[in-house]
C-alpha cells in the first residue's frame, strides 16, 4: 500500500462523498485565486480557439467550483467531500516534480466555530500518523486577526483599506508605511485634496502629452483610482503610537500557547477596542489546539500573524505542517490547511454563500520514515 493510499483510507473514516474533479479547468480561475505561491507555478497552454486552460495546481478550487454548480442547483446544508489525485505546479526546487498527488478534504456549510477548525487539524494529523509520521514544525495563522486590529484602531477608510491590501503581499504593509512618507512629499502629495474626478483629468493629460499608456493587468480607471487612494493617505499620516501597533501585530510570531496573550497585551496597551470576540474566539481555539492528542505536532507549535497570505482565498484560520528535520531556505508543508468561507462567493459573482474549510496531506513531501513509496 501506497503512502497515498494509506492517507485516503484514513481520511475515509470521516466519511463524505469521494470526488473526482476534473484535471484542466479555465486558468482564469487558479490565476485570479490562487495567489503568488500557485500563480507563478501554474501549468497552462491555449487552445485552437485561443482559450487559456491550465492543468489543476491544486484541488481546493476545482472542488470548490463544484460545490457551487451544485448549491446553484439546490443543494444546501453542510457537505462534505473527500479526493485524491494529482496536481500540477512548476517545481521551485531543482528536484520537485511537476505532477504529484493531493489526498485532501473539503467541508462546506458547517458553522464557522473553533470546534470546526480544530476538528480540521486534527484528521490531517490523524492521516500523517496513519502514514507513520506523528511529529512536524507547525504554524497556524489567523488572516482574520491582522485585518481586525485595523479596525480597531479607527483610521481613515482609505488607509485602512491600503492595510489590509498590503497585507496580503510580501512586506506590503511596511512598504505601505514606508510609503506614506514619500507619499506626502511625492506626486501623490501633490494630488491631496483633488477629487477624483481631477485625479483622472490629471492622468488623461499625462496620457495625451506622452506616447505611455496603460500595460499589463492595471487599466486607466485602476491607475486613477489608486492615485486617488494614495493622495488620500498622504492627508492622513498613522501616529508613532499607531505604527507601532501595526508592527507589534504584524510581527508578532510566538509559540502557539503564548498567542492569545500576546495579542490581548497589545490590544491593552494600544486600548484597541472592538475586539473582544475575535480575541475570546481566538483563545477558545488555541486551548481546544494545544489539547490535541498529536502532543509530538503541538509540542513546538508557533503562530505568527503574517502565516498564510500566500493563497489569496483563504480568510481565517490557516496552518501547515512541515518536516521536522526540514533545513534550508524552503520547506515545502505535507499537510496545509484553513478556511476559507468567501471563496463560494468569490467564484459565483455572489450567488452562493457557505463557510468553507479543508485541507491536504501530500504523501511525497512526508518525511521517509515508513519506507513506504509515495
Amino acid at each position: 500500500m501506497t503512502l497515498t493510499d494509506t492517507a485516503a483510507q484514513a481520511l475515509a473514516g470521516i466519511g463524505g462523498d469521494l470526488v473526482e474533479p476534473p484535471i484542466l479547468i479555465p486558468a482564469r480561475v487558479p490565476l485570479e485565486l490562487s495567489g503568488e505561491a500557485v500563480r507563478n507555478r501554474i501549468c497552462t497552454f491555449v487552445d485552437q480557439d485561443g482559450r487559456e486552460w491550465a492543468l489543476r495546481p491544486d484541488l481546493t478550487l476545482v472542488v470548490a467550483q463544484d460545490e457551487v454548480r451544485a448549491r446553484q442547483s439546490g443543494v444546501t446544508g453542510e457537505t462534505l467531500r473527500r479526493y485524491r489525485g494529482p496536481v500540477f505546479r512548476l517545481p521551485v526546487l531543482p528536484d520537485a516534480p511537476v505532477e504529484f498527488d493531493q489526498v485532501g478534504l473539503e467541508k462546506f456549510g458547517a458553522a464557522n466555530s473553533v470546534t470546526e477548525d480544530a476538528w480540521l487539524f486534527e484528521v490531517l494529523a490523524d492521516a500523517s500518523v496513519a502514514c507513520g509520521v506523528p511529529s512536524g514544525n507547525v504554524c497556524f495563522g489567523d488572516l482574520a486577526v491582522f485585518p481586525a486590529f485595523v479596525d480597531a484602531m479607527d483610521l481613515a477608510p482609505d488607509v485602512t483599506a491600503g492595510l489590509k491590501r498590503a497585507f496580503r503581499q510580501e512586506g506590503g504593509v511596511r512598504a505601505y508605511l514606508s510609503g506614506q512618507e514619500r507619499n506626502r512629499s511625492g506626486l501623490s502629495g501633490r494630488l491631496s485634496g483633488m477629487a477624483r474626478e481631477d485625479v483622472a483629468a490629471f492622468v488623461d493629460d499625462i496620457f495625451a502629452m506622452t506616447t505611455v499608456r496603460p500595460v499589463g493587468e492595471r487599466s486607466a480607471d485602476e491607475i486613477v483610482e489608486r492615485l486617488f487612494e494614495r493622495a488620500q493617505s498622504s492627508e492622513v499620516m498613522l501616529t508613532p503610537a499607531q505604527k507601532t501597533a501595526i508592527e507589534q501585530v504584524l510581527s508578532l510570531n510566538v509559540p502557539m500557547d503564548e498567542a492569545p496573550g500576546a495579542l490581548e497585551t497589545i490590544a491593552r496597551d494600544h486600548q484597541l477596542t472592538g475586539l473582544d470576540d475575535l480575541l475570546q474566539m481566538f483563545a477558545e481555539r488555541t486551548g481546544k489546539l494545544v489539547e490535541s492528542a498529536h502532543k509530538n505536532l503541538m509540542e513546538g507549535a508557533r503562530f505568527a500573524t503574517r502565516f498564510g497570505r500566500r493563497f489569496t482565498y483563504y480568510d481565517g484560520f490557516v496552518f501547515e505542517v512541515t518536516a521536522p528535520d526540514a533545513s534550508g531556505p524552503i520547506s515545502l508543508p505535507f499537510i496545509a490547511g484553513g478556511r476559507y468561507d468567501s471563496l463560494l462567493r468569490d467564484l459565483s459573482g455572489g450567488q452562493v454563500d457557505a463557510t468553507a474549510i479543508g485541507g491536504i496531506l501530500v504523501p511525497h513531501r512526508l518525511p521517509r520514515t515508513t519506507g513506504a513509496a509515495s
